[in-house]
């Protein structure tokens, strides 16, 4: 019989993590309180506890290359010419389909100046 069952309690409903016992449910994957993701994940003394899943996806401060090149893939634009005339054609012909933050940081990076087409579509060039 599986033991993870919701709890009612204060200390389980006003915390971020999920409504559950962290040690009930090994292992298993629970969407918290905050709306996040989390991951019963044991500790160094065998204490399971809920670790957030998407807690270490943040953007490095420079994109490389291979970030921007991931990005063309994604949205199916030609990658030849230099790294800004990529990023520029990404907000000419995608713009209205890139919701993605991270994306949109990717791209703002490799754009050098503002233009029309830039400023209409939400791109504001980073100051390096």
């Amino acid at each position: 019989m599986n033991e993870c069952v919701k709890i009612k309690t204060d200390k389980y409903s006003l915390r971020n993590s999920p409504s559950y016992s962290a040690n009930k449910c090994k292992f298993m994957k629970k969407k918290g309180n905050d709306g996040k993701f989390y991951l019963s994940k044991p500790d160094k003394n065998g204490t399971y506890k809920w670790v957030n899943v998407n807690k270490n996806k943040t953007l490095k401060n420079k994109a490389t290359n291979e970030d921007l090149q991931r990005v063309v893939k994604k949205y199916k634009v030609t990658k030849s010419g230099s790294n800004r005339e990529v990023a520029e054609r990404l907000v000419k012909l995608r713009a209205h389909v890139i919701k993605n933050k991270t994306d949109k940081k990717i791209i703002e990076q490799f754009l050098k100046k503002s233009t029309p087409s830039t400023k209409r579509a939400g791109f504001i060039p980073l100051k390096m």
